[in-house]
């Protein structure tokens, strides 16, 4: 008698010890899988930034080593350099916009450097747009702090902007927003502070502009 009624205590404190245990466990669940969310949204967060820049910077290193360049030169180079994105894809949630700058006498608050065109890349969505933060056509460019411009020193600037999305919308961690990252390169081959009409490829065919 004496025994059973000890292992039917010790079977009613281990029950009780369990039921702590799942207790503790329902209270700890929702804080382990944010953890575990945040861990992955961040990882993801990373991942893309660093694939945004490295397109930039490919872009930009791509356009630099032409002699001319025109609109469809930029579109195709724009949707190789995309590649580089990959397994995530611009479509909407990313776009480009190239300019080229140039200074034309010596550097000066009165004399600054001129945007002399600038290109921006199809299927944009509108809704989350951002306007070159490099400046508009003919006005005042905004170069990189510490970089300084010679007289008709050009060079090319490539901003891509990703719009952001978390795998879930709202998770306490990351919240959506654009990623803006920018490359610079000076043109090896010659200046680039005009667009040509026609593509390199048929230039270099002897087709005249």
């Amino acid at each position: 008698m004496k025994r059973l009624f000890q292992k039917f205590r010790f079977q009613t404190f281990r029950r009780a010890q369990d039921g702590v245990a799942y207790l503790e466990f329902a209270i700890a669940l929702p804080f382990m899988i944010t953890l575990l969310m945040g861990a992955i949204e961040v990882g993801r967060y990373i991942v893309i930034a660093q694939k945004v820049e490295k397109t930039a910077f490919t872009l930009s290193d791509i356009l630099s080593q032409g002699k001319t360049l025109s609109s469809a030169d930029l579109t195709n180079m724009i949707f190789a350099s995309s590649q580089v994105m990959l397994p995530y894809t611009m479509g909407a949630d990313g776009y480009v916009i190239v300019s080229s700058i140039e200074q034309t006498g010596t550097y000066s608050a009165a004399n600054p450097a001129k945007v002399t065109w600038q290109y921006t890349s199809s299927g944009v969505n509108g809704s989350w747009t951002h306007a070159s933060l490099v400046g508009l056509v003919g006005g005042t460019a905004t170069i990189p702090s510490g970089m300084t411009l010679n007289d008709k020193d050009n060079i090319i600037v490539t901003e891509l902007f990703y719009n952001y999305t978390p795998i879930i919308g709202t998770n306490g961690v990351i919240t959506g927003g654009m990623i803006y990252k920018t490359a610079v390169f000076k043109p090896r081959l010659g200046d680039l502070s005009t667009l040509s009409a026609l593509p390199f490829w048929l230039l270099s065919k002897g087709a005249v502009l």
